[in-house]
């Protein structure tokens, strides 16, 4: 399995873990309350029909995560 990075809608950044294949399998998202990443297959749908989105680095997606954590681990 492999990772790709997205921001969505400049604000959200969104993992998504794909199958060896190249097919999303799954996406999660980072949760302030939690500061952890939770799984929200809802953010496929989003990603496929959003006009606003960018895929970035996983160093820019730790970075935004941290943002959203406060200073926390996002890895």
């Amino acid at each position: 399995m492999t990772y790709r990075y997205y921001l969505l809608g400049n604000t959200i950044p969104v993992r998504v873990a794909c199958h060896e294949t190249g097919l999303k399998m799954g996406a999660e998202v980072p949760s302030k309350e939690e500061k952890a990443l939770i799984q929200d297959a809802t953010y496929l749908c989003r990603l496929e029909h959003s006009f606003e989105v960018d895929e970035i680095t996983e160093d820019q997606f730790v970075a935004r995560c941290r943002t959203i954590y406060g200073r926390h681990s996002a890895r």
